[in-house]
């Protein structure tokens, strides 16, 4: 007759306490990698499972976390300067949780949107860069597998939203240039159907109200947050009659390339045109100007949609919580006074 395998015959094997045992089955922390692999190598050998290893079997946990990345901010290889250091700061999150990401990319290409990402199988997911109207979103959530949006707006009971304050980056960016003296100053937007680009476009418009600005219906020009589309908008409005003396734009992606348009209407960014970004892309600080912008903190992103996200797993019937991220204005050389004849 086989007698099971206890706790205790794991520590022995292993050369480990009971306890340090029982902290690497319950996948709690101060355990060392070696010593958790050693652990882990003598219950398999042993043929031991714990109460929870069992529990997480019957419930089909995988630990894994799907990190589905859209391109809803421009260029791909761009807009992943600012993905980059999110996924980054989820994945450290995920890790510390014994948790592993799997990236995955919502790609337009395929023939049904999104079929290979619902191939895979995993406990939760966290989408980013992802349109509000994609249909991957009302997918996943029929697998109702916890779902955080990070500046998407997910619905049903197992979602949680985590997103920058849209509107407080756009009243620091037209109070910067309201503050110099600017009165004539447009927007060039975001996407519609994005919440960041929705949100930033409401603030532009409220704030400007409050401020007494008179800002002429060709002031706002609708783009889609692609460098292609900044500067075709920056164009059409330094081509009106009485041009802005600032533009508030929705992305670093597009206002460096409002500093380009500038400059082909023989003008110089920062001294006839002043502009402010919104992101703080690497790429900012380098241009010609340095870009006045407002920046997200993208670390502090990525680790609350995996803190949400593991909550979620954890503590399923627990109501699900979001987060709204602080923004700050970071003023560079692209942003100045307006000269006394543009102030006329």
């Amino acid at each position: 007759m086989t007698t099971r395998a206890t706790i205790r015959d794991v520590a022995d094997r292993a050369g480990v306490s009971v306890a340090t045992v029982s902290r690497v089955m319950n996948e709690k922390g101060d355990v060392s990698d070696e010593t958790r692999e050693k652990v882990r190598a003598a219950a398999t050998a042993l043929g031991y499972l714990s109460a929870s290893t069992a529990r997480a079997l019957v419930a089909q946990r995988t630990r894994l976390v799907a990190v589905v990345v859209g391109d809803n901010s421009g260029h791909r290889d761009l807009s992943m300067m600012f993905f980059s250091k999110v996924i980054g700061a989820i994945s450290r999150r995920l890790t510390h949780s014994h948790y592993e990401p799997l990236l995955l990319v919502d790609d337009e290409s395929d023939v049904t949107p999104g079929e290979a990402i619902l191939d895979h199988q995993f406990d939760a997911a966290i989408v980013i860069g992802v349109d509000d109207d994609d249909p991957l979103i009302d997918s996943l959530a029929a697998r109702r597998v916890p779902l955080v949006g990070i500046d998407v707006r997910c619905g049903g009971p197992h979602a949680a939203f985590v997103g920058s304050d849209h509107a407080d980056g756009v009243r620091l960016a037209l109070g910067h240039l309201y503050a110099l003296g600017h009165r004539r100053i447009a927007h060039i937007a975001g996407a519609a159907n994005t919440v960041s680009g929705r949100e930033r476009l409401a603030a532009f418009q409220t704030e400007a109200d409050r401020l007494g600005l008179d800002v002429p219906g060709d002031y706002v020009r609708a783009a889609d947050f692609s460098s292609a589309s900044g500067y075709a908008e920056a164009c059409a409005v330094l081509a009106l009659a009485t041009p802005p003396t600032a533009i508030v734009v929705a992305s670093d992606l597009m206002a460096l390339a409002t500093l380009q348009a500038i400059r082909d209407f023989g003008l110089t960014p920062g001294s006839d045109v002043s502009v402010v970004g919104f992101d703080d892309l690497e790429p900012a600080s380098l241009a010609h100007p340095p870009l006045t912008t407002i920046r997200q903190d993208r670390g502090a992103l990525g680790t609350l949609a995996a803190t949400r996200a593991i909550e979620m797993i954890e503590h399923p019937e627990a109501p699900s919580r979001g987060a709204v991220v602080p923004v700050e204005l970071v003023v560079r050389a692209s942003s100045s006074a307006p000269t006394r004849e543009q102030r006329s």
